[in-house]
């Protein structure tokens, strides 16, 4: 029997991770919430069971969506690494990302301004989010990030690399996150409709969340 080639194995090799990480998770989760929507008088164990099925599931998403960041931010820096051409972000974003970046010592938050700002692809994400990293570790402590969101927009290539380095920053950094866009209402929703305490609609309201948060955390 004649020997794959290389690439071809390479390939059957990312359509077995793509079933594990991805398909796999994603159909036990559909049919868990297909069973809880077509059979509403199951008893609790049995709801609860398949409760129990669809959040391993999200789990194991949420796994494989980190390994896949993981993957191409690392496979970025290696290209980087053997001389491959700068990332496609022209010097005016560049120079302009350290305008949207302020740290505001006497309150202890990092200001972050994405208003209007687009995110076409992971590339301009890992150029903003290292900026960031940079200025917080050289500071040498702990903040809190206050995140102007009016009319940003995150192009679907880089989606991935914005939910990996956001949870990166929140997880290592920050003491708490909110976020404000000056043109929705006062608290903006959630997808279940439930309302987001972290998310406003003023600069204002934002900073007067954060103050709440900080006197939770005395408590």
């Amino acid at each position: 029997m004649p020997e794959q080639p290389e690439a071809e194995l390479s390939t059957l090799a990312l359509s077995t991770k793509v079933e594990e990480d991805f398909v796999s998770p994603l159909t036990a989760v559909r049919g868990s919430l297909e069973i809880l929507r077509d059979f509403p008088n199951l008893d609790q164990a049995e709801r609860q069971r398949f409760l129990e099925a669809a959040l391993q599931s999200c789990s194991r998403l949420e796994k494989g969506v980190e390994a896949l960041s993981k993957a191409v931010y690392e496979a970025g820096l290696k290209s980087l690494g053997a001389g491959a051409a700068e990332p496609e972000t022209a010097p005016e974003e560049k120079s302009d990302n350290l305008r949207r970046i302020r740290l505001l010592d006497d309150l202890g938050v990092v200001e972050i301004d994405l208003e209007g700002y687009i995110f076409r692809n992971s590339d301009m994400v890992n150029e903003f989010y290292d900026q960031i990293e940079r200025l917080v570790v050289a500071s040498g402590r702990d903040w809190y990030f206050l995140i102007n969101f009016a009319n940003c927009s995150i192009w679907p290539e880089a989606w991935v690399a914005f939910a990996h380095r956001g949870k990166k920053i929140n997880v290592v950094y920050s003491l708490g996150t909110v976020r404000y866009a000056a043109d929705d209402d006062d608290q903006g929703e959630t997808a279940g409709g439930d309302l987001d305490p972290n998310f406003h609609g003023s600069r204002e309201a934002a900073l007067a969340r954060i103050e709440a948060m900080k006197a939770e955390a005395k408590r």
